[in-house]
């Protein structure tokens, strides 16, 4: 057993079988994050049962997991870029330390498993997360975090920006309680230290400016987002819709040059069987007297009878045709 502290090397190299990578019952307290990175066909690692506190902050640079095993260790908190593990299917947290998810978790949209079970977790992610006791409890896990996360992303955002101007304006009071008390200590002194004590106040009133500008910012932000995602499914729907027409009138055009292209092929074989009869009938006889002997008897007299019909009232055509209307 490793004292505690002591850092355990492992041979990556070892544990690797095609693209899973096991490094479970290690004794661990550090993931070799950059051995695994340089196996880029690793897409399942397992490190459970080890002594893990943290992953590190290079962890989320292993982009290629699909499945990750963390079970059975100590794991305080994830990373706040635990979401660019965006291939991320199969997510086990079992028996860990963790009482609350970061907000990257919006960004593993194809996360289907997920389970959080015998973690100390605050009781608003105990109601999201659920008891993870079977395979549909931990697929709805999955699903439930990442939209919840996604839903309060942009609220905590605009939390932390009024965080934010909240401590300007605390300090722009401290600033301007130190310039009052410069002041007083002063203005005994000389005329010219009353001038520079105006000068905090001045910055407590830009500091104030900002402090309501930035207010105004967070209040009015989430109607221009909810306009910009109108102007974004107009804009998307314009497109669809364009695709649409351009697609029917493609096929319109289509259907419009095969009628045409079969019309022309059908009129050229009527001319070419046409002038095939004539040549063979009229100019050629003994063709086609040689093509009559390979006609079966039963059918070989009505077909010479029906060609000398039809070769007789051809020539009467002909002839009539061919005759002046004066003779007629």
């Amino acid at each position: 057993m490793p004292k505690t502290g002591e850092k355990v090397k492992v041979s990556v190299k070892d544990r690797v079988q095609e693209d899973h990578c096991d490094l479970s019952l290690s004794e661990l307290s550090e993931i070799p994050v950059k051995e695994i990175a340089s196996f880029k066909r690793v897409t399942v690692l397992d490190v459970s049962s080890n002594r893990l506190t943290n992953l590190g902050r290079h962890f989320p640079i292993l982009t290629q997991l699909v499945r990750l095993d963390l079970s059975k260790n100590q794991i305080r908190y994830l990373p706040e870029d635990f979401g660019l593990l965006v291939n991320l299917r199969h997510l086990d947290l079992y028996n860990n330390c963790l009482e609350h998810l970061p907000m990257s978790f919006s960004q593993l949209r194809r996360l289907r498993y997920l389970d959080l079970k015998t973690n100390p977790l605050i009781p608003a992610w105990v109601k999201i997360v659920g008891p993870c006791s079977t395979m549909k409890e931990c697929q709805e896990a999955a699903k439930n975090c990442v939209s919840v996360c996604a839903n309060l992303k942009p609220e905590i955002e605009r939390d932390r920006l009024a965080q934010v101007s909240q401590e300007r304006e605390q300090s722009a009071d401290k600033m301007s309680a130190g310039g009052d008390g410069s002041t007083s200590s002063l203005a005994n002194g000389a005329g010219a230290g009353a001038k520079k004590s105006t000068k905090p106040n001045n910055k407590k009133a830009k500091l104030k400016k900002l402090a309501e500008a930035a207010e105004k910012d967070l209040t009015f932000k989430p109607v221009n987002a909810v306009g910009a995602g109108n102007g974004a499914k107009s804009a998307s729907q314009k497109i669809n819709q364009k695709k649409k027409s351009t697609n029917s009138t493609s096929w319109l055009n289509m259907l419009q040059k095969v009628a045409l292209s079969t019309l022309v092929t059908f009129t050229v074989l009527v001319v070419i069987n046409i002038l095939l009869i004539y040549m063979l009938m009229f100019k050629n006889p003994e063709i086609s007297e040689k093509l009559v002997e390979y006609i079966p008897h039963q059918y070989r007299d009505w077909i010479v009878t029906k060609t000398d019909l039809f070769r007789l009232r051809v020539t009467d055509w002909i002839s009539e045709f061919r005759t002046p209307p004066e003779e007629h």
